[in-house]
């Protein structure tokens, strides 16, 4: 029997954590305190001048908030500058075309919390992978999980940055290089159906 796996819902995640994701059972840890500064609320894409941040806004509090209660700061035009950095970057990769509307319809529905937010770009991206991912969300905050792979640490960016991705073609490789492990989507849309071999 397969080990449930514990990881905190990012958004767009990065492909080391689909890595994790792919073909395992998941146990979505919501109640752990927010930190800034995480994969919880930004995901990092391949840009013309290299990598460029999108950081979804969270109203924060002077007391401890989990994922579960982060709610966004819809103030600002965060999902049109996220689509349109999105567009800019990746319109010309191969399979963009391919994906354009559930992305566009994404940014074109408004979320209030962040946990719902980053489960529906959990289930476009399985969609995309055309892949079904056993999950569910915790139902309490667990300090220790025993007999499970407690990988919540991956939540963080600056220590998750650094694992190795396969190499594959990217928009501007000529220009800037590989960059390493950055959002799930440009690997899928620069390889299509094929990014699950970059996953198993």
């Amino acid at each position: 029997m397969l080990q449930k796996k514990i990881l905190i819902p990012p958004y767009f995640g990065p492909i080391s954590h689909w890595i994790e994701i792919y073909n395992s059972i998941i146990l979505w840890d919501i109640h752990q305190n927010y930190e800034k500064q995480s994969y919880r609320n930004r995901t990092f894409i391949h840009s013309a001048n290299g990598i460029l941040k999108l950081t979804v806004p969270i109203k924060h509090s002077i007391n401890k908030f989990s994922l579960k209660n982060s709610i966004i700061d819809n103030s600002s035009k965060w999902q049109l500058n996220h689509w349109k950095s999105i567009k800019t970057a990746y319109s010309s990769s191969p399979y963009f075309e391919y994906y354009i509307d559930s992305i566009q319809e994404l940014f074109n529905t408004k979320f209030n919390n962040l946990l719902d937010l980053n489960i529906k770009t959990f289930e476009i991206v399985c969609s995309w992978l055309n892949v079904k991912i056993n999950n569910e969300m915790s139902s309490m905050y667990n300090e220790k999980y025993c007999n499970n792979i407690d990988l919540r640490h991956l939540i963080n960016h600056k220590l998750e940055r650094k694992k190795i991705i396969k190499r594959y073609i990217q928009v501007f490789s000529e220009k800037n290089g590989f960059i390493n492990n950055l959002s799930i989507i440009d690997l899928i849309f620069n390889e299509g159906p094929n990014s699950l071999n970059f996953l198993r």
